[in-house]
């Protein structure tokens, strides 16, 4: 047999280098960048969804068929999805997909996507929809979005939650939550040993009728058992309209949780730090437009700090006041009210409310008053209601700076306050704000750098707003809820002081 001419086996050469690069080319491509496969696959309530799951790639998109499902048990497991690639698992069209009946909706994986879905009248299950597919197998870096979950007729009498966050690193944002008349949670947060530092916002929740027993929270985010540990978990940037489920609009059962810039309005409860430590609540607005039982922030536990926040016509008292400061047990259950310690009260503005702060609320049952608190930079107008209301007296706590106006004012003794006159204006968001630093300046400030809007503090001045910043109307205005639901605006504040 005669050698290749040297040209055959520089074509060869050609050939065997053309071959590796176009391996080369498809390896990186497949590994860089997954989502350049990816495909789109439908699902209707007929498909068979474990032959289809094992299909799934990373950047693949489900589309469930728009229609009635019924009774379905959906359960999508370990889905693949990557920071690069997620996966996302939508509706044909926004809102038209309805689950309704005994429907369990059910996710588990890495960087998945739901959005557009419609949960309506669910009854007979205990879960709708959940963050894992199994006790072992949960949901992380995951998002649902853009869906609506409703209840517009009377249900059964079955315990359930709408949504249940477990995993880490979860979001659930521009969603829209109505109408649950049975009992249980709207939405939980699960706690485990490792922190979820989950995501709730931009969502609208509301109305939510009395249940008229426990049970009724909007949001909880741990339970009893689980209290101690960290979560980590930032509520931002909600609406949270006639909640009225019980006297816990939020139950907060878990350490480390944000809750900020979310807007309260008539809801018959309070913010509860019902359970653990060293929680922030910051920049709120609690408006109760002079209904009965509307309440503001409710404190139990170690090291809290309420700051920036604004109370205007909240007509409850005790567990439902402004500020209301628990008393507690010494070494009592994890079930039980830990006592009050530490927490910093700061820059809040009161205005119009039956009782804006009260102290050792359920003296009888808990003989552990509050205890070396900081209650400083405060503002006060109650107008005919009363500033203070003691059940027991707190120990050490610090006043420093507080402002108010009286008016038939009980309570102004009990502290080192100062009387003033305050001037406010109505701006066009409806909050009452201060139109010049005048009588709230103070001599010294406490380490909150920034007011009501996420503004700096550039003047030394009490309560939750500084008015040296530029006005921006970021409080009612706010976009929440589903972007292709219609929804009614926050209703302005049009009484009041």
């Amino acid at each position: 047999m005669s050698a290749p001419s040297p040209r055959h086996v520089r074509f060869r050469i050609g050939r065997t280098i053309q071959c590796l690069c176009a391996i080369a080319l498809f390896a990186w491509t497949d590994l860089a960048c997954p989502h350049v496969f990816a495909e789109e696959r439908w699902i209707s309530p007929e498909t068979d969804l474990k032959s289809l799951l094992k299909k799934v790639k990373p950047g693949d998109t489900l589309v469930l068929a728009n229609g009635t499902w019924s009774d379905k048990d959906l359960r999508f497991e370990q889905l693949p999805g990557t920071a690069d690639a997620p996966i996302t698992l939508r509706a044909e069209s926004p809102g038209k997909v309805i689950l309704t009946g005994a429907i369990q909706f059910r996710v588990s994986g890495r960087h998945v996507t739901v959005s557009g879905l419609t949960f309506r009248n669910p009854s007979g299950a205990s879960n709708v929809f959940e963050f894992r597919t199994h006790s072992e197998r949960l949901a992380h870096h995951c998002r649902i979005t853009d869906c609506r979950f409703e209840q517009t007729q009377d249900g059964d009498s079955k315990d359930s939650r709408w949504l249940n966050v477990y995993g880490t690193n979860n979001r659930v944002d521009h969603c829209y939550f109505a109408g649950k008349r049975n009992r249980g949670t709207t939405l939980v947060v699960w706690v485990h040993d490792q922190p979820g530092r989950h995501r709730i916002d931009h969502n609208r929740f509301g109305p939510r009728p009395e249940l008229g027993k426990n049970g009724g929270e909007t949001i909880r985010i741990g339970t009893s058992e689980t209290s101690t540990l960290d979560c980590f978990t930032v509520v931002e940037q909600n609406y949270f309209d006639r909640c009225n489920g019980e006297g816990e609009v939020i139950s907060n059962k878990s350490c480390g949780n944000v809750y900020r810039h979310n807007l309260f309005e008539r809801c018959e409860g309070a913010l509860t730090l019902r359970h653990g430590n060293r929680c922030v609540v910051d920049g709120n607005v609690f408006l109760g437009h002079g209904v009965g039982r509307t309440g503001g922030v409710r404190i139990i536990g170690e090291q809290h700090r309420v700051t920036n926040n604004y109370f205007e016509g909240l007509r409850g008292d005790a567990e439902r006041a402004g500020v209301c400061f628990m008393n507690g047990l010494s070494d009592g259950p994890l079930n039980g009210y830990a006592p009050v310690r530490g927490a910093v009260v700061a820059y809040n503005t009161f205005l119009d409310c039956k009782v804006s702060m009260e102290f050792g609320v359920k003296l009888k049952e808990n003989p552990v008053a509050p205890s070396l608190c900081r209650i400083n930079h405060n503002v006060f107008r109650p107008g005919k209601w009363e500033l203070f209301r003691v059940e027991q007296e707190p120990v050490e706590f610090t006043w420093l700076h507080n402002k108010y106006q009286a008016g038939k004012t009980r309570g102004a003794e009990l502290v080192s306050i100062d009387r003033v006159d305050i001037e406010l204006t109505r701006a066009a968001d409806g909050l009452l704000r201060p139109t010049e630093v005048g009588s709230l300046a103070v001599v010294e400030d406490l380490d909150i750098t920034l007011d009501i809007d996420g503004h700096p503090r550039n003047a030394r001045i009490a309560g939750c707003d500084d008015p040296t910043n530029a006005f921006v109307d970021r409080q009612l205005t706010r976009i929440v809820g589903p972007s292709w639901m219609k929804l009614d605006s926050p209703t302005p504040v049009s009484s009041g002081l």
